[in-house]
């Protein structure tokens, strides 16, 4: 077919006609992928204008060049497609051009194994987005508002399964029938269930190693294969055959019981799995979605897949995005709630239904997720739980982070951890702010001790944000070219400004962004952070400064200042302007006391202040040679310890190093024997401050004394037995950033050794 032609017409027609009319458009390509035109098909006509082609001097058309696609045309989504890729999601028809001796093309009628993917049908679903908050001493189940939910719906297997290159297939009855990669290929977990008791679960330090407890390959294997659905002898065979076809076919007729084997091999999911996106919805204030989506008929029932963004720091990021396979609802009954659990401890849970705070009050609420209600303003000497060395607990808070280990347990009033890594100071404002009284806020620092709490001199620093300004992002609503209702996203900046000669100021935001002094022009603005909990400044607290020297770790005072809209300070508030979070229930608030005010008298105050302990140290870890007798062991390279030396049963010493330069920091240090488990009498946990479990500090050093029975337990035998032993310590630095144990400043250490007569 190498006939030049100047008119592209052709009957479309359908190999079984539908059930239902279907509008259909007509997609024109060049061999090559170029995209030409797009034209509806009227009255069983798909006609393409070829000769507007020459115009660009690429008429008469070589009809050999050319590609046409038929899709169905009831998604108006299908209107922006320009490439082959794109349109591949519509599930296209692709016809063989034919041209007869007269120049008159003609195309087959659309087969019965594509037209019947084409008919939509309409879906109602429903659903929740919620997470788990561990507010005061329990944990609440919080709707996530303002969320953005995908609504995808899995194309039918039976769709692809043609289109899926010979050699995937040809991998399947391997990988299935022999399931060497088990062990490789973990089946993926999903996000964990809501928590059913007030003990948070989240390990973050290394895990406890047990440097000799091992399994073979096939107990391995065995193990992981009892996870998965036992496949029927028939399946097994038609796996086994050899025949491609006869594979392809057994896959779609048993994809339901396939799919977690398809878990095991993310690589597969491209070719089994593929989601068109129907819908794109936001969550209300309770965290509820609702939409109505279209999905292909084919099947009766849609298979729905859902992913989820949030917006964290002006960006769209997924928070949820489970593997397809184990998470998609299959046959998903329209209308039936579906109830998503977010675990990303980014996400925030600050949904509220009528949450504007009134007038001109001021709420300092958080650093991070820890009110400031929780960070200790007092001098208090107090030792840590079942240990004897006080410290002092001022600008400490006694809030739980995540990332915490089992051994660095939080209790209310407890006050021991700093605060350290990148901060964020959020706040609250009244309905009534900014005005002329009062505009803008100001965030500024002095160092009032180093790390030994030895006071030290220093005036006032402003916070410098992190990014060099601070900016306030919204979201509005726009109609696109074809008449939907679209979402966009802009931001406004607070500041750095200079006003009536102040530096470092930054503008309060109203309670919308279209007022003033914003007035943004979009339509139906609104704040990604309300008002009633903002970020107001975020900065690296490593880069605190003493003057124009490095301040480093220790304690810092942070004052708010507010001005009016000429620049002046204001120095005579109102103290019932300032509030902050009560301490049993960071929802509601109270009155800033005393001690958190500047100057206050008693019924104004200058400022709002507070005390911060700060300390950005890393943590040290090392393990030592077991002692003998007070000496190290003489260890060869075969690393076996002699408890017996001249027949005479020594005394054994177990030391390890575990410290913080601030003493910010707990350890765990776990022997374990062989195979046979954990030796509880040489285990130790505690805070580096003082000696715990038995072990003696000394310069930092724990050190404990054993007998060859005390370690050897059940192989002692009398005096001839010989062990192994692994030894883990980990220390994990205290210091939170308000939301997370600042983690990257732990450090660890693994060793073994062997006791033998």
């Amino acid at each position: 077919m190498d006939q030049k032609i100047s008119k592209l017409s052709f009957q479309v027609s359908f190999e079984k006609p539908p059930q239902q009319e279907i509008s259909l458009v007509g997609f024109l390509f060049y061999c090559n992928g170029i995209f030409i035109q797009r034209q509806p098909v009227l009255k069983n006509v798909l006609e393409f204008n070829v000769e507007s082609l020459a115009a660009k001097g690429k008429a008469p058309v070589n009809a050999s060049e050319l590609r046409v696609f038929i899709a169905p045309a009831s998604d108006e989504s299908i209107q922006q497609v320009g490439s082959i890729e794109e349109l591949e999601s519509y599930k296209p028809y692709e016809p063989v051009l034919n041209l007869d001796a007269k120049g008159n093309l003609s195309i087959l009628p659309i087969p019965s194994a594509i037209s019947r993917f084409w008919p939509f049908c309409n879906c109602r679903v429903t659903g929740k987005v919620s997470k788990w908050f561990h507010v005061g001493d329990i944990w609440v189940n919080r709707a996530v508002c303002k969320a953005r939910v995908h609504i995808c719906e899995i194309d039918s297997i039976w769709y692809w399964i043609y289109r899926i290159p010979d050699y995937i297939i040809a991998k399947i009855p391997e990988a299935i029938l022999n399931p060497k990669e088990i062990v490789k290929w973990p089946i993926p977990i999903p996000d964990p269930p809501p928590f059913f008791s007030n003990t948070p679960v989240v390990p973050a330090q290394q895990p406890v190693l047990n440097l000799f407890k091992t399994a073979s390959i096939e107990e391995k294997q065995m193990d992981a294969a009892a996870k998965l659905p036992e496949l029927s002898l028939d399946i097994r065979q038609n796996l086994a055959s050899g025949n491609l076809n006869l594979i392809r076919e057994t896959i779609a007729n048993n994809y339901t019981l396939l799919h977690p084997w398809f878990c095991l091999w993310p690589w597969w999911w491209r070719y089994f799995y593929r989601c068109m996106e129907v819908g794109v919805v936001y969550t209300d204030a309770n965290g509820r979605f609702d939409a109505n989506v279209s999905y292909w008929c084919f099947g009766d029932k849609p298979d729905i897949y859902i992913w989820v963004e949030y917006l964290i720091n002006g960006v769209w990021t997924t928070v949820y995005d489970p593997p397809v396979p184990c998470n998609t609802l299959w046959d998903y009954a329209c209308g039936t709630p579906i109830n998503i659990q977010i675990t990303d401890p980014r996400v925030p849970g600050n949904c509220c239904c009528d949450c504007p705070i009134p007038g001109e009050l001021v709420w300092i609420r958080s650093i991070g997720s820890t009110s400031v209600a929780h960070i200790n303003q007092q001098h208090v000497l107090q030792p840590p739980p079942a240990q004897n060395v006080k410290y002092n607990r001022i600008g400490l808070t006694d809030a739980a982070a995540i990332y915490d280990p089992s051994y660095l347990p939080t209790a209310t009033g407890d006050y021991k951890r700093p605060f350290g890594g990148g901060l964020s100071l959020y706040m609250g404002f009244g309905s009534d702010l900014p005005n002329s009284g009062i505009y803008y806020y100001r965030w500024s620092y002095k160092q009032i001790a180093d790390a030994s709490l030895t006071p030290v001199a220093g005036g006032y620093t402003p916070v410098i944000p992190g990014s060099g300004a601070v900016t306030k992002g919204y979201e509005y609503t726009y109609i696109d070219s074809h008449g939907n209702q679209q979402f966009g996203g802009n931001s406004v900046k607070l500041g750095p400004f200079t006003v009536g000669g102040n530096d470092n100021l930054y503008i309060i935001p109203p309670v919308q962004p279209n007022m003033a002094p914003f007035n943004v022009p979009e339509s139906n603005p609104l704040w990604w952070e309300q008002t009633y909990n903002t970020n107001t400044i975020s900065f690296d607290s490593s880069s605190l400064k003493n003057g124009t020297m490095a301040g480093g770790d220790g304690l810092y005072e942070f004052k708010l200042e507010l001005f009016d809209q000429a620049g002046n300070l204001l120095s005579v508030l109102p103290k019932v302007t300032f509030k902050i979070p009560d301490y049993s229930n960071a929802d509601f608030s109270v009155n800033a006391p005393d001690d958190l005010l500047d100057m206050p008298t008693a019924t104004t105050a200058k400022a709002y202040n507070m005390l911060v302990r700060i300390d950005n140290s890393r943590c040290n870890a090392d393990i030592f040679t077991v002692n003998v007798n007070g000496s190290p062991a003489s260890l060869d390279c075969c690393g076996f310890v002699k408890y017996k030396p001249g027949g005479v049963e020594a005394d054994l010493e177990l030391s390890f190093l575990a410290t913080q330069p601030n003493n910010f920091a707990v350890f765990s240090f776990d022997v374990n024997e062989g195979t046979c488990g954990n030796v509880g009498t040489a285990d130790a946990s505690g805070m580096v401050i003082d000696s715990a479990s038995g072990y003696a500090l000394n310069s930092g050093i724990y050190s404990k004394h054993f007998t060859p029975q005390q370690l050897l337990g059940t192989c002692y035998n009398q005096g001839t037995g010989k062990a192994a032993f692994a030894e883990n310590l980990y220390v994990a630095a205290m210091a939170t950033d308000g939301t997370f144990r600042l983690s990257g400043n732990d450090a660890g250490y693994i060793a073994a050794f062997a006791l033998e007569p």
